[in-house]
């Protein structure tokens, strides 16, 4: 999942400053009840009740698990208002949820369900409903994610009762439950709706799930109300401790920041680095940050020179500090990143970065002929300056900045890079068509399963408008992938990709930047809020509002 999808901020971090040293300097803060100020320690166990609001920045895509593709909607369906069959635990394994358990071989697995559940209005949730879900994604006119990121190894659905349903595979292959951590919708409601009408179902607006949450409205671009579900079976967790939680849709920073130092709202959702730094340093709240899904990278067009040379794509990698961009732009809230696989997953193979070495970049530049013959200060070859343009989206100021380091760090080994910031939409139409020469842009994982083929097999070299953008193809890259994916002991995958890893560092279709820290701002009125890789809603059935710092009172 591209983080292209993902509606982008930028606002100038001078601002906050201003904002935040204004409201610091009034004797109370603006729009707050008193028993938000000094709110202190709380002692005693979780109380149910309460409203909590969480600040977003941009609305909701749809409530349909098989049609949506936005990270934050698939989060709210996931952990609130729907069932996954599969969840993960804190280690990141597939744990039992909706399927209470398993019995997984090489070619199958069979699942049993849990009894008990019940979709919003009342009618069971039953094995018909998984397989429905399962046929309904594996359409190609319903265009699904479940379907190409959770189901291309997984063939066929056999229902053997009303709670126990077989998946065959379609070969043996490495991580196999990763692929039904989705959650079922409801055939009753949805059966008499064709796969190529789904994406406009009405049902994706006022969903029915079956999840602790249930929907309660949706104001598109203001805001969303789920309320606790009092019937959500106790074995899968119980009745969330809240009543009710609003997601506010505002799409500016420094207001986000703002509501949250005053109490407007409880969770800032949507936090980048300057904004980070600041709630760092505010009085009362807190900073939630973990190793996120996101990646972000600078994509070479690998069938354009000069970059068709691995030498070369490897000399430009090694002339950027990545290091002093995490720390002088993005606060330390960052690591950084030498391949796809992030830091966290329990198949990471130890991969360290290239390092920043712009001697060695130097050197290499040279050994593939690139010198300053003119004494300008740009190498050349063939009496063709090193010279390029990076597509950047002139809507996210934190890019352009990073775009703008990244430009002198080049300059000082004889590269001209030229920064296009240009408009989102237009930047994401070039990058598609392959009609660029670098771009810097974020990739953010669809799940847990390590599945590199979108981004860098040589068949989705030659297909129009897919992920592989840059163009990249190593028929050496595309066996490890191959064995990567039907490995099924662990230790040997891990191996695998240990090489992958390597073969990827070699040819540096990318030059990985780093994984950006997901960041969260907690304020004082709201309790056990636990956030992780999973997502910062993994923990919401636990948060909770002490009775006498409830809004209302």
């Amino acid at each position: 999942m591209t983080s292209e999808k993902r509606s982008t901020e930028g606002k100038a971090r001078a601002r906050i400053r201003v904002l935040l040293v204004a409201l610091l300097a009034l004797a109370v803060p603006l729009a707050c009840d008193p028993a938000d100020v000094d709110m202190g320690a709380v002692v005693g166990d979780p109380e149910p009740g309460g409203t909590a609001v969480v600040g977003m920045h941009s609305d909701f895509q749809t409530f349909n698990p098989v049609t949506n593709t936005a990270l934050t909607s698939m989060e709210v369906m996931n952990f609130m208002v729907f069932t996954p069959l599969v969840r993960y635990d804190d280690n990141f394994e597939p744990e039992p949820y909706f399927a209470r358990e398993w019995d997984l071989e090489d070619d199958h697995v069979v699942f049993r369900l849990y009894e008990g559940l019940r979709w919003h209005d009342g009618e069971p949730v039953t094995a018909e409903d998984v397989r429905f879900t399962f046929e309904m994604a594996k359409q190609e006119e319903a265009a699904s994610l479940i379907g190409s990121a959770f189901l291309a190894m997984v063939e066929s659905a056999e229902v053997i009762d009303d709670h126990t349903i077989r998946f065959d595979f379609v070969a043996p292959h490495s991580q196999p439950l990763d692929g039904f951590a989705w959650a079922p919708i409801p055939e009753h409601l949805l059966g008499d709706v064709s796969a190529a009408e789904l994406a406009q179902a009405p049902y994706n607006r006022q969903p029915v799930g079956s999840g602790p949450f249930r929907f309660v409205s949706w104001e598109a671009g203001q805001q969303l109300t789920l309320e606790a579900n009092e019937e959500f079976p106790d074995e899968l967790g119980g009745r969330p401790y809240l009543d009710r939680i609003v997601f506010r849709i505002i799409p500016e920073p420094t207001t986000r920041v703002t509501e949250l130092a005053t109490g407007g709202i409880d969770v800032n959702y949507s936090v980048q680095a300057p904004e980070g730094r600041e709630i760092e340093q505010q009085r009362g709240l807190e900073l939630h940050r973990y190793s996120g899904r996101e990646f972000n990278y600078i994509g070479w067009n690998t069938v354009e020179e000069p970059f068709t040379d691995p030498e070369v794509r490897r000399a430009l990698t090694m002339a950027i500090d990545r290091e002093q961009i995490i720390e002088a732009i993005l606060f330390g809230y960052a690591d950084p990143a030498a391949g796809m696989i992030p830091p966290w997953s329990p198949l990471h193979p130890g991969t360290d970065p290239l390092p920043h070495d712009p001697d060695r970049a130097r050197q290499i530049l040279a050994d593939a002929g690139w010198e300053d013959r003119s004494g300008d200060g740009i190498v050349e070859r063939d009496g063709r300056p090193f010279r390029f343009d990076m597509m950047v989206n002139s809507n996210n100021r934190l890019h352009q900045d990073i775009a703008t380091v990244v430009q002198q760090h080049l300059r000082r080994v004889g590269v001209d890079m030229r920064i296009r910031a240009i408009e989102f939409q237009s930047m994401l139409r070039q990058h598609r068509e392959r009609e660029f020469q670098a771009v810097y842009s974020g990739w953010i994982l669809d799940n847990f399963r390590v599945d590199p083929t979108p981004l860098f097999s040589c068949a989705e070299a030659e297909t129009a408008m897919s992920a592989n953008r840059s163009s990249y193809c190593n028929p050496e890259a595309d066996r490890l992938i191959a064995a990567g994916l039907r490995e099924t002991d662990p230790g040997r995958a891990e191996q695998v990709w240990g090489e992958f890893s390597d073969t990827l560092q070699e040819d540096q279709p990318f030059t990985f930047m780093y994984w950006l820290e997901d960041l969260a701002g907690v304020g004082q009125r709201i309790q056990g809020v636990e956030m992780d890789a999973r997502s910062k809603l993994v923990g919401v059935a636990s948060w909770w509002i002490p009775e006498d710092r409830r809004r209302g009172r």
